[in-house]
This record gives structure tokens, C-alpha cells and sequence, in this order.
């Protein structure tokens, strides 16, 4: 995620929260998504798939933003 942009996400991840907050739950979606198998319907998955979307949109913001 942002590969071509690690050392933007690296200094946002040490200097602001609220990229590292949305980071952190992106992380922690990406996880359980990864590990859902079949313990989660598929609706459920769907909308972790979703808000973790979200959440990569959000960064991007962050991410232009900062550029600037």
C-alpha cells in the first residue's frame, strides 16, 4: 500500500495521529479479512472489505495533502 510513497507514510505514521490511527485499523482490517476463511459469512467480509477501502481513500487524502 503506497509503496512508492514509504518514506511520506513513514514520517506521517511518526508525526500524525490521525494517519496512524486509520493505518492502524486499515492493518488491523487487513488481518481479519486475511484470516476470515470460513469463520465469517460473506457479508461480513464484504463490509470489512469496505470500510477498509475507506480508510486506504482517507490516507490517500492525507497522503496528497502532505505532498503539497
Amino acid at each position: 500500500m503506497f509503496e512508492d510513497q514509504s518514506d511520506l507514510v513513514q514520517d506521517l505514521l511518526a508525526k500524525n495521529d490521525a494517519f496512524r490511527a486509520l493505518y492502524d485499523e486499515h492493518q488491523s482490517l487487513k488481518k481479519q479479512i486475511a484470516d476470515s476463511g470460513r469463520t465469517m459469512d460473506q457479508f461480513t467480509v464484504e463490509r470489512l472489505k469496505k470500510r477498509k477501502l475507506q480508510l486506504k481513500d482517507q490516507m490517500a487524502t492525507i497522503l496528497a495533502s502532505s505532498k503539497n
